[in-house]
């Protein structure tokens, strides 16, 4: 090196360099994923709903958490679709392609979930025989969200209980 000014480019350059290839934090991908909504608004969560203490046990434990949406067509006995699915829990994310309607015995082979289904019969006052839907709607690619509801044709709703899981 020939002079002062040339080492001290020859030093600029190294650290210029070094500070370009710094460890960058990776920026947050949550804001891209869907969130989807499990109450609608001025919607009553029947009280069944709200006392439920039980975990959906995957790679992380996560609790049930209360679904109320407003569905005219339960008066007559229809379940929504994966489309109209999509339009309650997610009115701006179109999550149809992402969601499939299991049994309840899929969802849960072990039966460890029988209190689940007994607060949700509860909620719809058929604590015997109603019907219970299972959803799983995949919001990200190892984000699945369980929906384990029922129709409440008195209220005009679909009720029941949310599970968030992780399945890689």
């Amino acid at each position: 090196m020939s002079s002062d000014n040339d080492y001290m480019s020859f030093l600029n350059k190294a650290n210029a360099d070094l500070n370009a290839s710094q460890f960058q934090p990776q920026r947050d991908n949550t804001s891209s994923t869907p969130r989807t909504q499990p109450i609608h608004t001025n919607v009553r969560v029947p009280t069944s709903l709200t006392s439920v203490d039980a975990f959906y046990v995957s790679e992380t434990d996560e609790p049930f958490e209360p679904v109320a949406l407003k569905w005219p067509d339960a008066g007559r006995g229809i379940w929504p679709d994966a489309a109209a699915l999509s339009n309650l829990v997610s009115p701006d994310a179109d999550l149809s392609n992402s969601i499939e309607t299991l049994t309840f015995s899929t969802f849960d082979p072990k039966n460890q979930y029988a209190g689940v289904v007994r607060a949700i019969r509860a909620a719809v006052g058929d604590e015997e025989g109603a019907a219970v839907k299972v959803y799983r709607v995949e919001v990200a690619r190892s984000r699945v969200e369980y929906f384990v509801l029922a129709l409440d044709g008195t209220e005009g709703l679909v009720v029941g209980l949310r599970a968030k899981a992780i399945e890689t």
